[in-house]
């Protein structure tokens, strides 16, 4: 199964310009966020992965192949994610698909830190 979590970092224009109070964390749109799986146990060596997205109940459909067992994605807010990934082996055989993931909804979380007040 792939278990989604949330990137600590925050990278992205308008993310830091968020974070420096030049632009309010509404107008952020995407989070980054790590999807993470384990590798199979059985079968051939997995050379590679592919990772799909179904966003909001969608058909699934490919983002990337990885090379791995996680991988960065950038998630619109207000929608909702459900992945799944399947090896691939030297051959360009594919295994099964993993079980989907939980659905995830991505946010900003709590508000920042504010900035420090004037006082006149």
């Amino acid at each position: 199964m792939v278990k989604f979590q949330r990137t600590l970092q925050v990278l992205g224009i308008l993310a830091v310009l968020s974070l420096l109070g030049a632009l309010p964390a509404a107008a952020q749109t995407t989070v980054e966020v790590t999807a993470s799986w384990t590798p199979p146990t059985e079968g051939s060596p997995v050379d590679h992965y592919i990772l799909q997205l179904s966003t909001d109940g969608g058909p699934f459909s490919t983002v990337a192949s990885v090379s791995g067992t996680s991988y960065v994605l950038d998630l619109e807010i207000g929608h909702t994610y459900i992945a799944r990934v399947a090896g691939v082996d030297a051959q360009d055989r594919q295994g099964p698909w993993s079980v989907s993931s939980d659905p995830y909804s991505p946010d900003l979380g709590p508000p920042g830190q504010p900035g420090k007040p004037i006082v006149m």
